[in-house]
């Protein structure tokens, strides 16, 4: 059985001052529908005290949620990064969405740049298929105007994904780290190829 942990934003009330942990209903009903008969959880912000968080529900799989940019709320790059630090250690698997993705790369000293109005065309909001492992074509979502620097992609990784339209890198991974630019757990096209994709890799068969 999986037992998820899974990162969540930093938010504010839009009523009054209050500062939330929140994450999108979005994931809860992919969880639900995509693996119905695993566990998971949200992770509050709580820098390295997450981590006796984690290790006290046993978890054994560590997901990066996507939303906001890196520099954003420190405590929640600080969290991040504990809880992949730790999980790195442990040989627990990591999933990276989006900006889960590009913390990832920060951490192996990868560098992240704004896109430019092209690159943005693209990428915010739309649709656009991605080149699977060079063999596959598949329609993905986007939601990003970050672009990672491909020349400082660390060696410990290999490009599992690029963009068709601008060859930028949609998806990098080892055996351990699984960091897509798309979000599984909204509505698109490939929804059982992603939900797949991520199976495999949890299943060490990717």
């Amino acid at each position: 059985m999986f037992r998820f942990g899974i990162t969540s934003r930093i938010t504010e009330s839009s009523d009054y001052f209050e500062i939330r942990n929140s994450l999108s209903q979005d994931w809860a009903n992919y969880f639900y529908e995509n693996f119905p008969d695993d566990i998971w959880v949200t992770i509050p912000n709580q820098g390295s005290k997450s981590i006796e968080y984690f290790k006290s529900l046993k978890l054994n799989v560590l997901i990066l949620s996507g939303g906001d940019n890196l520099g954003d709320t420190l405590k929640r790059d600080e969290t991040e990064a504990s809880l992949l630090r730790y999980s790195l250690l442990n040989s627990i698997p990591v999933i990276g969405v989006c900006r889960g993705m590009q913390l990832i790369h920060s951490y192996f000293g990868g560098s992240i740049e704004f896109g430019n109005s092209s690159f943005s065309k693209i990428h915010k909001s739309k649709d656009h298929i991605i080149n699977y492992k060079e063999k596959e074509q598949i329609v993905v979502n986007s939601y990003h105007t970050n672009k990672i620097v491909e020349s400082t992609l660390s060696k410990q990784f290999s490009v599992l994904a690029r963009c068709t339209e601008d060859n930028s890198i949609e998806s990098f991974y080892n055996k351990k780290i699984l960091s897509i630019m798309w979000h599984p757990e909204r509505k698109m096209k490939s929804l059982n190829w992603s939900t797949n994709l991520l199976k495999k890799f949890l299943n060490n068969k990717l």
